[in-house]
């Protein structure tokens, strides 16, 4: 744990933001997003007397601490009198936050991004997040208890944060419709890629060396969760290989799934390679460090992203970062966050994923492009300012509520 020496703002009214880092393990996305929040946040606190703190619920902060005006909080848990949860059980009382019980502490005036219902603190708001609504929209893909969960754990956010952080219009509808007494608390901040703050690796060849991976190739990248619907991909493939187009595919991403401790979900992916006669031109890497997946992202000649539901897509907003081509699924978060994709296809439908890479892959080039990608970054860096400016306003929004 470190700290920066703050400037000295004494003749100031200076704000202190906290931004909550949770234990995000297994899920890379949330991960990326919280990181993505901190480097926007600490572009434009320092100028505009805002003073970022960093609430850590976990020990592993990695690349955290280095952020420029930015402070690690640790979070201790609370102390309790003897019988204290006995009795706050039976009276209908929350326990103890440490969490708030911290920001209010260190004078905290506004913490981000809450996922669960806050404790109530006098004088601390709270900005609640929601990154999608899938358990409505694809319940198939959940247990009963964990929608029942997922339901009251959104409504008592909602209720009780002091605004409501989505990522994209989309996200806002399928808020609106969940629970439209508290649509007034919502407020869409569609967040940029982590290119636009990090600087890109030197070697972008070396990844494709180490993983013999051929020079031109289509990339996937989500975990393999179910609704990232990957077999939609190896049938494409399949039908192609059938018809004479070969077309090598690299897929990344976390391996595992927490509603699907058996691994079922990666074990139909890893068969459904071997039954089409795939295993050697679909490479599935599994989780890869952040340097290689940029280096793969850089060098694929095509980016598919084929999921039946997103909130907002990391891996699109990555892909549109540096200028690669794109295919998606034809999904309405991906038509709002993706206009200028090189086509859409139906979740259920690899043979229209299919005619679409025949019609573009033999045009398409192995990356990097680099005036393509220099452009790209040009625009995502001023997304990403742009988005720095309206994250910094709902916290001011949010704070003097």
């Amino acid at each position: 744990m470190s700290t920066i020496v703050l400037p000295d703002t004494s003749q100031h009214k200076t704000s202190r933001i906290g931004v909550i880092y949770p234990n995000l393990d297994g899920w890379a996305g949330g991960s990326r997003f919280i990181r993505i929040l901190l480097h926007a946040l600490g572009a434009v606190c320092p100028s505009d007397d805002a003073e970022l703190l960093i609430l850590a619920e976990q020990q592993k902060l990695s690349g955290l601490c280095s952020l420029p005006f930015t402070r690690v909080i640790p979070v201790r848990a609370p102390g309790h009198f003897r019988g204290e949860s006995r009795l706050r059980h039976i009276l209908g009382m929350r326990e103890k936050s440490a969490l708030f019980n911290t920001a209010r502490s260190h004078r905290i005036s506004v913490v981000l991004p809450v996922r669960t219902a806050p404790f109530r603190s006098p004088g601390l708001q709270t900005i609640g997040w929601i990154p999608d609504f899938q358990h409505v929209y694809l319940p198939e893909f959940f247990s009963d208890a964990k929608i029942a969960y997922r339901n009251e754990s959104f409504r008592q956010l909602a209720g009780e944060c002091t605004l409501v952080m989505l990522s994209s219009q989309t996200a806002l509808k399928h808020f609106a419709a969940f629970v439209p007494e508290y649509t007034h608390k919502a407020r869409v901040i569609s967040f940029p890629s982590l290119f636009a703050f990090d600087k890109l690796p030197e070697n972008i060849g070396v990844t494709q060396q180490r993983f013999r991976i051929p020079a031109k190739f289509a990339l996937v990248s989500n975990q393999f969760w179910r609704h990232k619907n990957h077999t939609v991909v190896i049938r494409a493939i399949c039908k192609l290989q059938r018809g004479g187009i070969r077309v090598p595919v690299v897929m990344t991403g976390l391996p595992a799934d927490a509603r699907d401790p058996n691994n079922e979900t990666m074990s139909r992916v890893l068969q459904s390679i071997a039954r089409a006669g795939l295993n050697t031109q679909i490479f599935v890497l599994g989780m890869v460090s952040e340097r290689d997946l940029a280096n793969l992202m850089r060098t694929a000649a095509l980016v598919i992203q084929p999921s039946r539901f997103e909130g907002w897509s990391t891996v699109i907003q990555e892909c549109k970062a540096l200028g690669r081509p794109l295919l998606c699924s034809d999904i309405p978060v991906h038509r709002e966050q993706a206009p200028g994709a090189l086509g859409f296809f139906p979740c259920d439908r690899p043979d229209a994923l299919a005619e679409l890479i025949a019609t573009y892959w033999p045009a398409l080039e192995p990356g990097p492009d680099r005036q393509a990608e220099n452009a790209a970054l040009a625009r995502e860096r001023e997304f990403a300012r742009k988005h720095s400016e309206s994250l910094l306003n709902v916290c001011r929004e949010a704070e003097c509520a």
